[in-house]
């Protein structure tokens, strides 16, 4: 096999003030791409761009994924929200104290399926009463997903620090240091199943729980 090279991301530093000028801020975001799909078998490769950025005290995440159609039925904190048109982000966020990461999965709707652990069988599902944490916004509602034409749907929300630092030890979001992820776009029981991810993954099967393909997350 050939040597494996992980991908890096530089995170950019915003300051809390800047906040309320939002749009400007995602602007101003050079995207990375969910465009390797190891496990393609009919051509379906929507293209997807990821824009992330911190402050002191929160990370923030967008999700751009090009689809003419997309499909979601599921509207329930931690239902299997990867079986419909969906996007995620696995997060190490001190990958040289702990091996456990988080799995943020997010359908085109908004619904969220949230976990932790070292594996994808050693999980702790992480309950709702969390969800108002990571203000989840999507351009997709149940009430206007039968409306949809494309071109593309948007999906951002927040980590808050604060969240992260009841399930880690000690993390702190400042400039140099490194975090391990990666970002993946998904539908395993939409009309084109799909399997995309930033940080190559090698597995003979569809397999996002592989921390050991996760990517670089440089703060800058």
């Amino acid at each position: 096999g050939g040597v494996f090279v992980s991908r890096q991301y530089i995170i950019k530093k915003v300051e809390c003030t800047e906040i309320e000028h939002m749009d400007s801020i995602w602007d101003s975001i050079e995207p990375i791409y969910v465009d390797i799909f190891p496990w393609d078998e009919n051509g379906y490769t929507p293209k997807t761009e990821v824009r992330v950025f911190y402050t002191a005290t929160h990370m923030y995440i967008q999700f751009r994924a090009y689809e003419r159609e997309i499909e979601a039925i599921y509207t329930e904190m931690n239902d299997p929200v990867y079986m419909d048109s969906c996007v995620e982000f696995f997060i190490n966020p001190i990958p040289d104290r702990d091996h456990r990461y988080l799995n943020f999965e997010t359908n085109c709707l908004g619904t969220l399926n949230l976990g932790i652990g070292v594996s994808r069988y050693d999980r702790e599902t992480i309950d709702e009463s969390y969800l108002p944490m990571f203000q989840i916004k999507s351009s997709v509602t149940p009430e206007t997903i039968e409306l949809y034409t494309g071109e593309f749907w948007i999906l951002d929300y927040v980590i808050p620090l604060e969240f992260l630092n009841k399930f880690y030890d000690d993390v702190e979001f400042k400039s140099g240091r490194r975090m391990k992820g990666n970002f993946y776009k998904c539908g395993d029981e939409t009309k084109y199943p799909h399997y995309g991810c930033w940080n190559k993954v090698i597995a003979r099967e569809p397999d996002f729980h592989r921390p050991e393909c996760f990517g670089d997350l440089i703060l800058e």
